[in-house]
């Protein structure tokens, strides 16, 4: 089979067609990791006053009291409910998800940035089922022998996105963290000829109360960074070439306008918050191209569809990219389903 290319030069070309991303469906994660059907976890978004002239965010406030977040494999179980929970509530029960494909935001932000990707290889896991595709990011071998040997560092600067993002919602600030809550959006989009149905966490959202929200809207969220506050030329080129192609694909594909960053310093004191336009990104980046990225987006779903054709959910494959030797196609035993979605998914 013909891999796609993954060189920029090869996919420096228009931009394609893509549909301005819409919200189906929302629900909270608790801190037990459950889904919950509702807004529970929906977060109001508190700007810093503009006439502010200095702020003083300690993101270690609380660090040794939080919950640390559970580390077991969810694979699509949390989407997988919300897509039952939308089967049992609607009268024509059978009807199917009409999209083409399935998964989280994550493996589409990973997939658009990998033409730029010079150091960590990826894998997918793939399936068809009942005429759409299911994709599962796994981890390699050596992401796997990484989180092994995680350092408390690694926690730390983790557990510091938190506590920003507590900051800067309408919230109790000296409440304890827990890193297992989460909010998450279902959203509906297209690329070329494909559509979409994707699954995202979303941090604050514009309003005044939580009260007063009502269908909730892409562009009135904002997301959340930390980042080391820039000093050197060094450190520039680090944010520009490598975080800021992140933070793009992950606000545009969910429609997302503005990032909202909290500059801190090695001690995890944040003085500085800046917005910045997600649509200022690409201009401000340095060594990357959007439309490279929706490009290859776009060439890697093509390959899928017309390679991957067998419809079944014991037909699964792994798909592996790795900087140095490419693309590989493996047939994979285990099963990509949980039972339960299997027994209500008739």
């Amino acid at each position: 089979m013909q891999f796609p290319s993954w060189k920029p030069h090869d996919l420096d070309k228009d931009f394609p067609q893509f549909a301005q991303p819409v919200i189906v469906g929302e629900f909270s994660v608790n801190g037990l990791r459950d889904i919950c059907p509702d807004r529970s976890q929906l977060q109001v978004y508190k700007p810093v006053p503009h006439n502010t002239q200095r702020i003083r965010f300690d993101l270690n406030a609380g660090l040794n009291d939080r919950t640390q977040r559970i580390q077991q494999f969810e694979g699509l179980d949390n989407m997988l409910k919300w897509i039952l929970l939308q089967r049992k509530e609607s009268r024509e029960t059978k009807q199917e998800i009409n999209s083409n494909f399935i998964c989280y935001r994550g493996v589409l932000r990973l997939i658009m940035n990998t033409p730029y990707e010079q150091r960590e290889g990826w894998i997918i896991k793939v399936v068809r089922f009942k005429g759409t595709v299911y994709m599962m990011q796994i981890d390699t071998e050596e992401q796997k022998e990484k989180k092994k040997w995680t350092t408390e560092k690694e926690k730390t600067f983790c557990a510091w996105g938190y506590k920003f993002e507590q900051y800067m919602s309408v919230q109790e600030k000296s409440a304890v963290v827990n890193e297992n809550e989460e909010f998450c959006c279902m959203f509906r989009s297209k690329i070329g000829k494909y559509s979409f149905l994707f699954g995202a966490e979303m941090d604050g959202y514009k309003a005044q109360d939580k009260q007063s929200i009502g269908k909730l809207v892409p562009n009135r969220f904002v997301e959340f960074k930390t980042s080391r506050r820039v000093e050197n030329e060094r450190q520039d080129r680090t944010l520009r070439k490598f975080k800021m192609i992140k933070w793009w694909a992950q606000c545009f594909l969910v429609g997302i306008e503005e990032v909202v960053v909290g500059w801190r310093d090695d001690a995890g004191i944040v003085e500085q918050v800046e917005t910045l336009p997600v649509s200022s990104l690409p201009k401000r980046g340095m060594e990357w191209r959007a439309n490279v990225c929706a490009n290859f987006l776009l060439e890697f779903i093509t390959f899928i569809q017309q390679n991957l054709l067998r419809d079944s959910s014991d037909q699964v494959y792994n798909v592996s990219w790795d900087p140095r030797s490419g693309f590989k196609v493996q047939q994979d035993s285990e099963q990509f389903f949980p039972p339960w979605f299997l027994a209500e998914f008739k």
